[in-house]
């Protein structure tokens, strides 16, 4: 997981646009300066987009806006029988296109489109069904094939109220590397060590800044306190293993670095807004 600067289509030599089928989702915590409208074929775990963290399964459309961080983490332990993680993804360059379609015809509305995807949208209903069958359609086709499927899904894209917005504003990070190695180190950490005592001083060391230097680092980066992060990546783990009929909840708690359930009972009602149990039963309804 790397929250760094990346360039989605940076080895498809001057193309504004591509498709992509990948057969595992990226462990890297990244954003960059291309659009990405992504379908989740197959496969169920934890995304991370901008502020937004919750579950994603399997035939999940978002499209996530330039400078938006984003990614998407494959459910742990998977079993013998668990799909093997799958998605489709369709990138292009906003300028580019933006540039390419002043010439055809007034982008006002494409604008308003792409100052309004830096929220991350996710998509649903007959919008959803019809940009994912262009997407597929897209694989197999020629260049001018692709093309063609390209500025359809963006007359899909400019005339749908199909969809959510992920973040209540725009979530953006400008291309720097201190800042990138800083959250690589910290994000790194947290994901690997959330079930033990995460400590804020390591966090502090790792992004080579003082507690309190890092505390107002951490915040205005991601808009909330490291703390509330750590807890948010817990209790997401939380629900993963609550979906598993055998976990007992009070193992639950210790197995995703809460010290006691009284202290897991309270984060996970503060932040899901129902308690474990309650949660556990409607999954097994």
């Amino acid at each position: 997981m790397r929250p760094v600067y990346a360039k989605a289509l940076e080895n498809y030599k001057h193309r504004i646009f591509e498709i992509r089928k990948e057969n595992q989702f990226s462990g890297a915590y990244h954003f960059h300066n291309e659009c990405q409208l992504t379908h989740i074929i197959q496969g169920n775990g934890s995304r991370y987009i901008g502020n937004q963290f919750d579950d994603f399964e399997a035939d999940e459309l978002t499209f996530i806006g330039p400078g938006l961080p984003h990614v998407w983490y494959h459910e742990k332990n998977v079993g013998i029988n668990s799909p093997v993680p799958e998605s489709l993804s369709l990138f292009f360059h906003p300028d580019a296109i933006s540039s390419m379609c002043s010439s055809l015809f007034d982008i006002t509305v494409l604008k308003a489109f792409l100052a309004k995807s830096k929220q991350g949208m996710l998509f649903y209903g007959a919008t959803k069904s019809k940009l994912t069958k262009l997407l597929r359609k897209m694989l197999g086709a020629s260049d001018i094939q692709k093309t063609a499927c390209l500025f359809e899904s963006l007359a899909i894209l400019l005339d749908t109220d199909e969809y959510t917005l992920l973040n209540s504003e725009p979530y953006l990070i400008s291309p720097s590397k201190n800042y990138g190695e800083a959250i690589d180190n910290v994000y790194n950490y947290v994901f690997k060590n959330f079930e033990k005592n995460i400590s804020l001083e390591e966090a502090a060391r790792l992004a080579n800044l003082t507690k309190p230097a890092f505390c107002r680092f951490f915040k205005a980066r991601t808009k909330k306190t490291f703390s509330q992060f750590v807890n948010e990546v817990r209790i997401q783990e939380a629900c993963r293993l609550l979906g598993q009929d055998e976990n007992q909840i009070t193992h639950i708690a210790y197995a995703c670095g809460f010290n006691s359930l009284p202290n897991f009972n309270k984060f996970f009602k503060s932040i899901k807004g129902t308690t474990p149990s309650d949660y556990k039963s409607r999954l097994f309804i």
